[in-house]
């Protein structure tokens, strides 16, 4: 299997529910990332409502797929970047803060879209503490200087709100997932 692909029998999965049991499975072995866009987007759609700590992985590679399509496209920023983004803001490991910055700056419609809430999901003074720790210092000077005050109410409004509540279940066919999500 080559790296970024999942197993050849996730081309035959018809539902979400069966491309997340393969994609999870296919985890144990590798970290695989989403070379099918199809693929990629059902399988956020899918994690939108049934994410857990141990697909980490899955999000973070599928992540770098869309940021290298936008970057592919030149521009633009969908809904498929934003949910991983927010996956990964959920999850809240603050080394992530740094990959979402990387996707918040591929362009201006990234920059606009992604929310910088995604940066901080455990606060400001953790993420700064790690960018700065990392070299990140446009990451920390940019959070630092962005959120001034209290940040717990706009991070519960991400974390309780509406966006993705929609998403539909799992079960429903991946080509229909994708669609919902590239909408």
């Amino acid at each position: 299997m080559r790296m970024g692909s999942l197993p050849a029998d996730t081309r035959r999965m018809t539902t979400g529910r069966e491309l997340l049991d393969a994609a999870r499975a296919a985890r144990k072995r590798e970290a695989p990332g989403l070379d099918d866009l199809t693929q990629r987007a059902a399988l956020l759609a899918c994690l939108l409502s049934s994410y857990e700590t141990n697909d980490l992985p899955l999000i973070r590679a599928a992540v770098r797929a869309e940021m290298e399509l936008v970057l592919a496209e030149g521009d633009g920023c969908g809904d498929v970047l934003l949910a991983g983004c927010w996956l990964l803001f959920m999850l809240g490991d603050v080394r992530d803060s740094a990959l979402v910055w990387e996707a918040k700056n591929l362009n201006f419609d990234t920059y606009c879209y992604i929310d910088s809430v995604f940066l901080i999901p455990n606060g400001v003074s953790a993420t700064g503490s790690y960018a700065r720790g990392e070299g990140l210092d446009d990451l920390a000077d940019y959070v630092e200087g962005q959120w001034i005050g209290d940040v717990t109410l706009e991070i519960e409004a991400w974390r309780t709100g509406s966006f993705f509540a929609k998403a539909p279940l799992p079960d429903v066919p991946v080509a229909d997932l994708a669609a919902w999500l590239r909408q």
